[in-house]
């Protein structure tokens, strides 16, 4: 929670400002998801040679997908490929887990969001496509979060 906390703080810089207690539904649900993902093998971690946890991504699977539950990386050590490395691991998981396809969620209009997902080969998933369970995923997000119209899918075929 630690290193997800850390990597938020970046958001209020484009006015997306969120203090949850941990007792916050959106919080337990991303609690959940986690645990969900650690107990098949889609929970892992970036460490540094002293063994300090820098990031983590978080795979599960969603409408018969792979899911990108989360990925953060702490701010101290972002921009030197650590999340891109997470995000190569990920599709590992979801090629091992038999996915065809990376579906995550994110804000569409986050300089680091929408484009670096562009960039590795994610397209935005039209609403009107969207699975039961990406739908709901959303609607969650959007119940919770700021700018809820600004949550968006996007899909990397494998």
């Amino acid at each position: 929670m630690a290193i997800d906390d850390a990597a938020f703080m970046l958001y209020r810089d484009v006015g997306i400002a969120v203090d949850f207690a941990a007792d916050h539904p959106l919080v337990l649900a991303e609690e959940a998801a986690w645990r969900r993902c650690a107990a098949t093998g889609g929970l892992f971690f970036a460490i540094t040679q002293a063994d300090e946890s820098v990031g983590f991504a978080a795979v599960g699977a969603i409408d018969g997908a792979a899911h990108l539950e989360q990925i953060a990386v702490l701010p101290a050590h972002m921009r030197r490929g650590i999340g891109r490395l997470l995000m190569d691991r990920a599709a590992l998981v979801a090629r091992d887990h038999g996915h065809e396809a990376v579906l995550l969620t994110n804000y569409d209009h986050v300089p680091w969001n929408r484009p670096y997902y562009a960039a590795l080969g994610f397209e935005v998933v039209p609403e009107a496509d969207w699975g039961p369970g990406i739908a709901a995923t959303i609607a969650h997000q959007r119940a919770y979060l700021p700018m809820p119209a600004r949550r968006i899918a996007m899909r990397k075929t494998l």
